[in-house]
């Protein structure tokens, strides 16, 4: 067995010359530091597409209370169907009952606090009627996401992350003497 020898005299000048040689440091640097940018990237984009889509929401939220108080005003009916095409249609992405939920509760005797909305929001409609003048909105998108992390920061009940707008809508049509 063969070993490495070198004299005393000639160690500090191994040493000087392995400090000052700075071939490879770039590339060791930029493979330890990759994983990092690239979580940084895609963490961003993901974040990007979560504020966007949240944003989405509330304008379909929007779209479904201006549905329901212009039925309202003209005192036409609303049905389930029509209620959530109102709402798909003003929703970025294609949506089916199964990602896109969509919940309409009428509030009893303008007390919000004893109005029933679940989280995660699950699909349910209560008809509009003339006894009820104000609605809870709930509208929840199941967002499947890249990055292992990124969904702590929506929240989550049921263990299942999803995106999730609360809207108040008022169809009382105002009476005037």
């Amino acid at each position: 067995m063969t070993r490495f020898k070198i004299s005393h005299r000639d160690f500090p000048s191994l040493i000087r010359s392995l400090a000052t040689d700075i071939r490879a440091a770039t590339a060791v640097e930029f493979g330890l530091l990759l994983p990092v940018y690239l979580l940084l990237i895609f963490g961003i984009i993901e974040v990007s597409l979560v504020l966007f889509f949240s944003l989405n929401m509330s304008t379909a939220a929007t779209a479904g209370t201006e549905y329901l108080r212009k039925a309202a005003a003209g005192r036409t009916s609303v049905t389930a169907a029509e209620f959530r095409k109102v709402i798909a249609s003003n929703f970025l992405l294609a949506t089916t009952e199964d990602d896109l939920k969509i919940s309409l509760i009428a509030i009893a005797d303008a007390n919000l606090a004893t109005t029933p909305v679940t989280f995660p929001v699950e699909n349910k409609f209560e008809a509009p009627s003339k006894a009820a003048g104000q609605y809870l909105l709930a509208l929840g998108y199941d967002w499947k996401f890249i990055l292992p992390t990124t969904h702590l920061l929506v929240p989550s009940s049921g263990g299942k992350p999803q995106l999730q707008n609360l809207s108040l809508a008022i169809t009382a049509v105002r009476v005037t003497e």
